[in-house]
């Protein structure tokens, strides 16, 4: 299904020891106030992480908030936002949830020693998660139909929040671990059945909101979609990615990470930011008009839908200045819409995942580093997982990291023979005892103990680097021996490692100048790098690391989807519209700066000028060209497109 585009996640974590709980909330002015910041979807509150209830519960009556002075709080939002035609699906917390958590200590999650998880109940938080395997499932169950049968037809979806993968030790777990053969000694093992449980709770919990409505969204959220997602995917109508990048430990790299993951599993996305300084709970702060733009802009870039974090103060009254702040974003996000949703990213490769299926917001470095530098390099690429479907793809890029066994190998290969493209860094594509794929060409001799070493500028893959130089690579590469493949760049090595008392300088002993032995290899359609090249970009970012690659790039997909003359902080994404007969470009240009000791922070827009586009969309010819929603003509000189500005964000239309 497709998703409302404009949406306010709206918090109501409210302390029990605060007064006069919506006391001032009115109804029509809480709804105009979303209206009037072209809100058309507002995630509004059953119940928050401090275990209250904000409507008249029959079922749980001592769980409604002591305090709540409108007691048909929800009712009444849900009631005043369909008046506007917006929708209101319904939040509640599940394994977060203070009240339960004190008061039936035996339902929370254990750590292996007994202890619970999360931080001790004698300090500020919430973070005491509970097991769904314990009664407390029956707990959800009702309050669930409760909140299904009290809201009828005006029902439009459940973001259930905090379902996420957390082992489990509490007595229930180990009776059930037991029955089922599990080894509990066994961190692995365990772990697995942590992944198997809440699988199984959001297949059943899908299941029961079902038997009640067959059209509301149903959502889970675990601060991450990736690999963890796919198995249960089928139990969600749509995905929210939240990445607060000023928050927690997602940052701006997170975001597309998870994006190019997440819109290859065919749910509809929207993604999730805050309107907050940093993140969730501050309530007095603003977000930098510009960082809100592009954080919301390129949600859309990726032909997703958007959604900003709020949180209601307890009085019940919305904040005049964040509306304002949301209203000129979002005003600007309802005339471009059309030009994104719905749409197809149009892509030509593919970054295969080294992140593991049990485990969550556990990016490795590599992909981290890979998604900074092919977003610079402006590849339109997708995140896949070792089992997708490769030939979907033109060029596929294996990690630092990346071991598959012998079946992936094999499948690999017949990619390889197929036509298709492979650039393998380091590891990449080995098996655990570091045997490569047949199409590699190559044998694995083990580490190089004597690093860092220095790769040759030479041959096809030196283009604008300094011809001849050495340029060290800091992280530790593996030693290559050539098959079938033929030897495209050299390193050499220092004259000792530093170690001991064995050093010269500052860091690193220096070139001894020695004889070379392999760095890259290419077998026909297959290049391989000898050095951990992504994460050394995430560890330091050298630009010969990037230039390596695209290089390496070049050579296997020259005819690239799209190029720019404009700054590596630009970056670009195709949309397909077919049944509007248009390919749409987005063009963003906003630089995060690390202004402060904890966060990244976007003050302004960066404006650019000519920025010309060389575009190979096959099949496709440009006929017209035109920025949009602005109705500015472009002239296009063959497969070429010039945008005379770039102010922030752009949008081309090609017909």
């Amino acid at each position: 299904m497709q998703l409302s585009s404009r949406q306010v996640h709206l918090d109501f974590h409210t302390s029990g020891e605060i007064p006069g709980i919506a006391a001032n909330f009115d109804a029509n002015v809480f709804a105009k106030t979303f209206r009037e910041a072209h809100v058309n979807s507002v995630t509004v509150f059953g119940r928050c992480h401090h275990g209250y209830l904000y409507y008249p519960s029959k079922v749980f009556p001592e769980l409604i908030h002591p305090h709540l002075e409108n007691k048909n709080l929800l009712f009444d939002q849900i009631d005043a936002l369909h008046a506007e035609g917006i929708r209101a699906p319904v939040y509640t917390a599940i394994q977060w949830e203070y009240y339960t958590a004190v008061h039936r200590p035996e339902w929370l999650i254990r750590n292996r020693d007994g202890s619970h998880y999360g931080g001790p109940f004698i300090e500020p938080g919430f973070r005491q998660a509970l097991c769904v395997n314990t009664g407390y499932r029956d707990f959800l169950k009702t309050h669930t139909i409760e909140m299904i049968e009290l809201l009828g037809d005006k029902l439009d979806g459940f973001f259930f929040d905090i379902v996420g993968i957390r082992p489990c030790y509490c007595s229930v777990c180990r009776e059930l671990m037991k029955k089922r053969g599990v080894d509990i000694s066994e961190d692995k093992a365990v772990l697995s059945f942590a992944v198997e449980t809440m699988n199984h709770f959001k297949e059943r919990m899908t299941a029961l909101v079902r038997k009640y409505s067959k059209e509301c969204t149903i959502f889970y959220n675990a601060g991450h979609i990736g690999p963890c997602t796919a198995a249960s995917a089928k139990c969600y109508t749509h995905f929210e990615l939240e990445s607060l990048p000023s928050g927690d430990d997602w940052g701006y790299l997170h975001f597309p990470v998870t994006a190019r993951y997440a819109r290859t599993l065919g749910n509809d996305c929207m993604g999730m930011t805050g309107k907050f300084h940093t993140w969730w709970g501050d309530f007095h702060s603003l977000k930098n008009l510009a960082a809100l733009e592009f954080e919301c802009f390129r949600m859309l870039s990726y032909g997703f839908a958007a959604t900003i974090g709020d949180q209601l103060e307890p009085c019940g009254t919305l904040n005049a200045a964040t509306y304002k702040l949301i209203g000129n974003v979002y005003s600007r996000i309802a005339l471009c819409e059309e030009w994104a949703r719905p749409s197809k990213a149009i892509v030509e490769a593919a970054l295969v995942t080294s992140e593991l299926i049990d485990t969550e917001h556990q990016i490795p470095d590599t992909i981290m580093g890979a998604v900074q530098m092919l977003e610079e390099l402006a590849l339109q690429f997708d995140i896949v997982t070792p089992d997708a479907n490769l030939s979907n793809y033109k060029l596929i890029i294996l990690p630092d990291d990346l071991i598959l066994n012998f079946e992936l190998q094999q499948r690999l290969d017949a990619y390889v023979s197929a036509g298709g493209a492979v650039i393998a860094c380091h590891r990449g594509g080995s098996d655990t005892n570091g045997v490569y794929p047949k199409c590699f060409g190559a044998i694995f001799n083990g580490l190089n103990d004597n690093y860092p070493d220095f790769i040759i500028a030479d041959g096809i893959l030196a283009d604008e680097l300094e011809l001849g130089n050495e340029y060290v690579i800091y992280q530790q590469g593996i030693m290559v021996e050539p098959t079938d493949a033929l030897v495209i760049m050299e390193a050499r090595a220092p004259y000792f490692p530093r170690k001991g008392d064995h050093f010269c300088s500052h860091q690193y002993t220096p070139s001894a100048k020695g004889n070379p032995y392999p760095a890259a290899l290419q077998n026909g359609r297959v290049i391989l790098f000898s050095h951990p090249l992504f994460g050394q970009y995430r560890d330091c970012a050298p630009r010969w690391c990037k230039q390596l690659i695209n290089n390496a790039v070049n050579v296997l997909l020259p005819d690239r989807l799209v190029r720019h003359n404009g700054p590596s902080t630009m970056t670009v994404s195709l949309l397909d519209q077919p049944e509007h007969e248009r390919v749409t470009v987005h063009l963003l240009s906003y630089v995060p700066v690390r202004k402060s000791a904890t966060i990244d922070i976007i003050e302004e827009r960066t404006k650019l000028r000519d920025i010309r586009l060389e575009l190979c969309i096959p099949g496709k010819t440009i006929k017209s060209a035109r920025l949009v929603p602005d109705d500015i003509p472009l002239v296009p000189d063959g497969n070429t497109v010039t945008v005379p500005e770039v102010d922030g964000y752009a949008i081309v239309e090609l017909k």
